[in-house]
């Protein structure tokens, strides 16, 4: 890992792959992170919420910036990252229960309820940032298993190992009732959205939007929503 400062706080990346965005004041990364913050903001703004995957904490600025202040469960086996984020915002990290874990055995310990789980897992492979195997096997399945009634799930996901996005993401969107996919023009990231229920691409979309327009985001006008049944 590699930590180089930047103009609003520190950058994280790993063979050349931005992992997290860390600022330090509330405020936009412009960044894959903006969105996973609004779409939190929007879905689960006083719930229970686990993220599997903190790495930087590239969430916490625009989380705060659209004034979300919900308490969060991190999970990582990266302490390094979670010490850099707690000593640059140690406001920020009394609002975390950080726990130092694999994240499947993790959540198979979890009796109570999440309204919201989001798998923002990644490893090192060959020379390359990809999804762990759990991502697209263990977790999809057992992650609606630990979500309360009406709960949701997010997967930040990258191209799967076999560089083709079917039929490995049509799989995991089967899995729920309801699923919307946020599409990038900057990131080869895409965003899965799972609920029993969920609001139209186009008003999702469209909240999402103006979420991100609020904090000054230039992916307001950088994604697409796109509708899964």
């Amino acid at each position: 890992m590699r930590i180089t400062p930047t103009r609003n706080g520190l950058r994280f990346t790993q063979h050349g792959v931005v992992i997290s965005e860390l600022r330090t004041t509330p405020g936009p990364t412009h960044s894959v992170f903006d969105v996973i913050a609004a779409l939190i903001a929007l879905l689960a703004p006083r719930g229970r919420v686990a993220v599997l995957g903190f790495a930087g904490g590239g969430m916490m600025a625009p989380l705060h910036a659209l004034g979300v202040t919900v308490s969060l469960d991190c999970v990582d086996l990266d302490r390094e990252s979670y010490e850099v984020f707690r000593r640059h915002c140690p406001a920020w990290a009394a609002g975390i229960r950080w726990h130092h874990a694999e994240a499947t055995a993790w959540l198979h310990r979890q009796r109570a309820p999440f309204d919201l789980i989001l798998d923002d897992l990644t490893v090192s492979e060959k020379g390359d940032i990809v999804k762990p195997t759990v991502s697209w096997t263990i977790l999809p399945n057992r992650i609606p298993h630990h979500l309360r009634t009406g709960g949701f799930s997010f997967a930040n996901l990258l191209l799967p190992p076999s560089g083709r996005w079917q039929p490995e993401l049509g799989r995991l969107v089967a899995i729920h009732p309801s699923a919307r996919i946020v599409n990038f023009d900057d990131f080869e990231n895409r965003i899965l959205i799972g609920g029993e229920s969920l609001p139209s691409a186009r008003a999702l979309g469209g909240r999402l939007r103006e979420s991100l327009r609020a904090i000054g985001s230039r992916q307001a006008r950088r994604i697409q929503l796109e509708g899964m049944g």
